[in-house]
């Protein structure tokens, strides 16, 4: 038998098993998983021992700026970030400039960014009252969820969240209620704007400047109180929710309660969430400002439960980078730095250095960072898994590779702001394969030009 690529002598992520075997790729997708006979041969080869054979992560929750805020990351330097660090599809974000409202500018993206990606990539379309008319042809037209913000920016007339924000009851409602005929996940960042606007302008007025007012400016309430009214906006709708960024044991005591009364809703959290508390915005500054803020170490416990026992149904990074200047103007006041952390190059080796204490194995983070997130958004018939028939999307990792993160090696343009550099962690990406295609391979760099494709929605109608 002839493939395309052969990796033998692997061990691989089957599932909820971790077989030892061969992996045959044919056009892209994987023909065999198994023991390959004697006469077996690939075109191109690569030898496994040692190593393990993952399914390629998904990261459903990116910010690469492009087009319109590309000083802080674009769609090439995302895309090499994500491939260096084991990740084969992600789903952009709609808060660009122009923002992802219409069918134009979804379509202008995608010609802008195509040939820029190093990874295959899925786009939000952003929902409001402003632009509910609309909504289903962005369903037809490809998009893989639709986005809302509960909360707006500091500045109201950011052009980046233009048609995107429903702090109004009323509006997040009708809005819910036109996605729900879509059949389209709606991906809510859930956050009480009213509440968020009144106790920051309180701490401004008391002449509170210091990191710990981000905090201050949204506590746990201001996001338990969100995502109940989310849930039952869902739950009267029937829209398939999915709540962002979750960092309090409150809110995901709500989505439980929900999921037991059979409420179509899911949720996520990111490393920063899982690794930082609220004492370290003391620690970093503007560095570790990021919405919702980092919490308690009960919040911190709670998540991690979740991690394990499916309260938390995914775990991605909202990489959402900005320039050093733009942090640092957070020095003398924290209401004057930008919200956001880089993370989709380090997300699969700080989750393998720290699942033994989170009592993860190998097989949750295949669930927890591929399976799921396909499942979640409808492609889990062709990706975030290792089957016959399955995308050829591979990462293949030394688990026993140990070594420091470090800032300066990233390929994000926001490296000087990463939180986690000098991190001792264990489990390095030695090969990225994008649809049997090898993107990336440590100490060698990208193997290529960049061969992303747009991966369109489920509710996607073609041209």
């Amino acid at each position: 038998m002839k493939y395309d690529l052969l990796i033998e002598n692997v061990k691989i992520v089957c599932g909820d098993s971790l077989v030892d075997g061969d992996i045959g790729v044919v056009d892209g997708r994987i023909a065999m998983i198994g023991l390959s006979s004697p006469d077996t041969h690939g075109d191109l080869e690569i030898d496994g021992r040692g190593l393990i054979a993952l399914p390629g992560l998904i990261d459903s929750h990116v910010h690469f700026r492009d087009p319109g805020l590309t000083h802080k990351e674009d769609f090439e330097s995302g895309s090499m970030s994500a491939a260096a660090g084991g990740v084969t599809l992600v789903f952009d974000m709609p808060n660009t400039v122009p923002t992802i409202t219409n069918v134009s500018r979804l379509k202008d993206k995608i010609r802008g960014v195509s040939s820029k990606s190093y990874v295959d990539f899925g786009l939000y379309g952003g929902a409001s009252g402003a632009n509910i008319d609309g909504i289903n042809a962005l369903s037809k037209a490809g998009v893989i969820g639709f986005k809302t913000y509960m909360v707006g920016p500091p500045t109201q007339d950011s052009p980046e969240y233009e048609g995107i924000v429903s702090v109004n009851e009323v509006d997040l409602l009708k809005t819910m209620e036109a996605t729900s005929k879509t059949g389209v996940v709606h991906t809510v960042h859930a956050e009480d704007g009213e509440l968020v606007y009144f106790f920051s302008e309180r701490l401004r007025a008391s002449g509170r400047l210091d990191p710990a007012a981000h905090y201050d400016s949204r506590p746990n309430m201001v996001e338990a109180l969100a995502v109940e009214r989310a849930i039952a906006f869902a739950e009267r709708t029937g829209v398939r929710l999915h709540l962002v960024h979750v960092s309090t044991r409150e809110a995901l005591e709500h989505v439980r309660r929900a999921k037991t009364r059979g409420v179509r809703v899911t949720c996520e959290t990111c490393p920063q969430y899982l690794l930082l508390t609220k004492g370290d915005l003391e620690r970093f500054g503007a560095y570790a400002k990021f919405n919702p803020p980092p919490r308690g170490q009960e919040d911190v416990s709670s998540l991690v439960a979740g991690l394990k026992d499916g309260g938390v149904d995914i775990l991605v990074t909202d990489h959402a980078p900005h320039t050093r200047d733009e942090k640092e103007a957070g020095r003398t006041s924290i209401w004057n730095a930008p919200s956001g952390t880089p993370g989709v190059e380090t997300r699969l080796p700080i989750v393998l250095t720290m699942a033994q204490a989170w009592g993860l194995n190998y097989t949750d983070v295949a669930r927890l960072c591929s399976r799921s997130v396909a499942k979640i958004f409808g492609l889990g018939s062709r990706k975030g898994s290792l089957l016959v028939g399955f995308d050829a999307d591979i990462v293949l990792v030394d688990p026993y590779a140990e070594y420091t993160l470090k800032a300066s090696e990233l390929h994000t343009k926001a490296w000087e702001t990463f939180l986690f550099d000098g991190m001792k962690v264990r489990g390095r990406v030695m090969y990225t394969i994008l649809r049997g295609r090898v993107v990336y391979q440590h100490g060698v760099g990208f193997t290529g030009k960049p061969a992303g494709r747009f991966i369109p929605g489920p509710m996607f109608m073609g041209e």
